[in-house]
């Protein structure tokens, strides 16, 4: 019995949509009907692309990216999780400590960062510590906590004593100066990162260091925009390959830009630091920049100089970018909340002139011990830190009571834990006082407080981002009344981080 052609091509075309109908309708439908069981538990059935767009619509409607979560977390005191779509699989937000130590636990043995999404990032970042898993993931640590320890980047404090008074020079001439913090704050820590990298007073000496930066930035906002388009995720990153849009090929062009730039700024370097070795004048040095601090760890590596190269290249591009917007929207939100909270700016004023005698410079001492500048800056952290990055699942594991399928994806949602009612009171509300009465459970329990992550993976340069961020808080604070130029309506987008989207006009007044 023969068929016609038409048919066959009919049954197979049925076959290819019920298949499809199958992948991305009914099983992730039936996948979160066995979440729905489990206490604690937020399901949203959204097919595709799960609550992402929801995010977006926060954000056009309501002015806040996460107005969504922070929706569910308000309506849902006991919520523990939330469970979406994302294609073929499930996306899984935690918001309880409990399960954040669980899922931390079990990281390194049943779970990848997920690219997924985030294959779009340049390859440098991706074979950064921040991105990389498994035996490379401890070599690079290994590398690294022999630079970045705690001596060293108290080391740094004069550094960022000086750039900071060069950046309070340069912004704030007048007795009165408006200054967009947005753009401010990270000219001032991408000097900073730039400075740490090659060299004291380095980044305005060298050629097309603030366009490095800027392009940078531009980049990692591109960046951004691709992994959450909808090409990315039908055809994966490899897309951006195809040059069809600008965007892809800027963002193309800008990677390959800073990617030669930071090459050649680590070429000159070996070659100065070769010729000061040969001269004997290492040793004779207070401080070290960290490109001459990985030098020294180079022969230790068991790599070829090219290979040992690459490992530099991938990481001085991850700090470098990674270290300038998460720093930068720290301090810039820390000026939106003295603004807004005169008598919390007055009581950090009041701290800071008991410690500091006229001409001062600020210390290690007083980075530690001011405890009203700690629980405030602690505050701006819990209010503007958004999430750690997403991790894919290579087995079927248990996670408390979620069990979690191979290729599910794994969110810790810090604003989600931040903002969750059994860990903080009241959490929308900016209130540093928690911090000194510390009655509330995230305020006592390391897994409900997390800004830099915690365990192995935490933020190797934790220590030099508060010391950055609280320099220049101290500095602004004891110099100038900060206030907030007026109209201005608050709205927060997502970039790299959770930050105020536009315009942020700071007015500081010399006292």
């Amino acid at each position: 019995m023969e068929f016609p052609l038409s048919k066959i091509l009919i049954t197979a075309g049925l076959l290819l949509l019920l298949r499809f109908i199958y992948r991305f309708f009914i099983r992730p439908y039936r996948l979160l009907q066995e979440f729905k069981k489990i206490k604690g538990a937020v399901c949203v059935y959204k097919p595709f692309f799960g609550i992402y767009p929801e995010y977006h619509k926060g954000f056009t409607t309501h002015g806040d990216f996460y107005y969504f979560t922070k929706k569910i977390l308000r309506e849902n005191q006991d919520v523990r999780f939330l469970a979406t779509p994302l294609m073929d699989n499930l996306t899984i937000e935690l918001y309880d400590p409990e399960l954040v130590k669980e899922f931390t636990a079990k990281q390194a043995k049943s779970f990848v960062k997920d690219l997924r999404l985030y294959g779009v990032m340049p390859d440098g970042i991706k074979n950064g510590l921040a991105f990389t898993d498994g035996e490379k993931w401890k070599y690079q640590k290994k590398i690294l906590s022999q630079i970045f320890h705690f001596e060293y980047m108290n080391g740094c404090i004069p550094l960022v004593n000086n750039v900071v008074d060069g950046w309070i020079k340069r912004n704030c001439k007048d007795s009165r100066s408006i200054v967009e913090v947005n753009e401010g704050f990270k000219l001032y820590t991408a000097e900073l990162s730039f400075n740490i990298f090659f060299g004291e007073d380095s980044f305005y000496t060298t050629p097309d260091a603030q366009k490095a930066v800027l392009t940078a930035l531009k980049m990692m906002d591109d960046m951004r925009h691709l992994a959450q388009s909808p090409q990315n995720l039908i055809f994966g990153h490899k897309f951006i390959n195809w040059k069809l849009g600008k965007r892809e090929r800027e963002y193309l062009s800008d990677t390959k830009f800073v990617n030669e730039f930071l090459h050649q700024q680590l070429q000159i370097l070996k070659k100065k630091h070769l010729k000061e070795k040969e001269q004997g004048k290492l040793e004779q040095k207070p401080w070290k920049n960290l490109i001459e601090c990985f030098l020294e760890e180079g022969p230790k590596s068991g790599l070829s100089e090219k290979e040992f190269d690459v490992e530099m290249l991938s990481e001085i591009m991850t700090f470098f970018i990674g270290g300038i917007d998460s720093t930068s929207n720290s301090i810039a939100m820390a000026q939106y909340f003295l603004s807004l909270y005169p008598d919390i700016q007055q009581r950090l004023r009041e701290e800071i002139n008991e410690a500091f005698a006229p001409g001062d410079k600020v210390t290690r001492d007083h980075i530690m011990n001011l405890k009203y500048l700690h629980a405030f800056f602690r505050e701006t952290l819990r209010h503007s830190a958004s999430l750690l990055f997403p991790r894919r699942a290579t087995e079927d594991v248990m996670i408390g009571d979620l069990k979690v399928k191979k290729n599910f994806s794994v969110i810790v949602s810090l604003l989600g834990v931040h903002h969750n009612l059994n860990n903080f009171s009241e959490p929308e509300a900016f209130n540093p006082d928690r911090w000194l009465e510390k009655s509330e459970e995230g305020t006592n329990n390391p897994y409900g407080f997390m800004p830099f992550s915690i365990g192995p993976r935490k933020c190797i340069a934790e220590q030099l981002a508060i010391i950055e961020a609280k320099t220049m808080i101290i500095e602004l604070v004891r110099r100038f009344k900060v206030s907030l130029k007026q109209p201005y309506e608050m709205k927060m987008s997502m970039g790299l981080v959770y930050k105020p989207h536009g315009d942020l006009n700071i007015i500081y007044e010399k006292i």
